[in-house]
């Protein structure tokens, strides 16, 4: 029975790991179309280089690993100082400086300077978007007491007042 026990745990560890292997380094990878007129300016740094955001990012295909971390940053157009990784010898993840446009950029229908609502318990409180962080929260400048409050796009609503 023990030897079930240990047997069972060892799986699930060794189940857990991730094998990492870099295959290489480009210094900038896009899936869209760039305009050389257009002043793209970085938006952020190092993305999707954790192990969490590997995981999160990872793809089967190579394409889809670059849109997978673009499209997690508002405004994001392309890569620069790209690293390629291989994980578990099936999966492709990146890592790199995504660059775009920072102003006037919307996510998930949100932009900044929105005005929007949402439910605190049982009242509904409202604000003003000032930041969108990524492909699941913004911050939201509260009214009344000019705090500042990070909450998923999935509970907030257009306001119009």
């Amino acid at each position: 029975m023990q030897r079930a026990i240990l047997f069972s745990i060892s799986i699930i560890l060794l189940g857990g790991c991730m094998s990492t292997k870099q295959i290489g380094k480009v210094n900038m990878i896009s899936n869209r179309n760039n305009d050389s007129n257009a002043e793209y300016e970085s938006i952020q740094n190092y993305v999707g280089g954790s192990n969490q955001e590997l995981r999160r990012f990872k793809a089967p295909t190579l394409e889809q690993a670059i849109d997978n971390v673009v499209r997690n940053v508002p405004g994001g157009e392309y890569l620069k100082n790209v690293k390629i990784y291989v994980l578990n010898g099936k999966y492709f993840a990146v890592e790199g400086d995504v660059w775009g446009f920072r102003r006037g950029a919307n996510f998930k229908g949100f932009k900044v300077g929105d005005k929007v609502q949402w439910k605190e318990y049982l009242r509904t409180e409202s604000g003003i978007i000032v930041d969108l962080k990524d492909d699941l929260t913004c911050t939201v400048k509260i009214d009344g007491n000019g705090k500042f409050k990070v909450i998923k796009y999935t509970e907030l609503l257009r306001s119009d007042e």
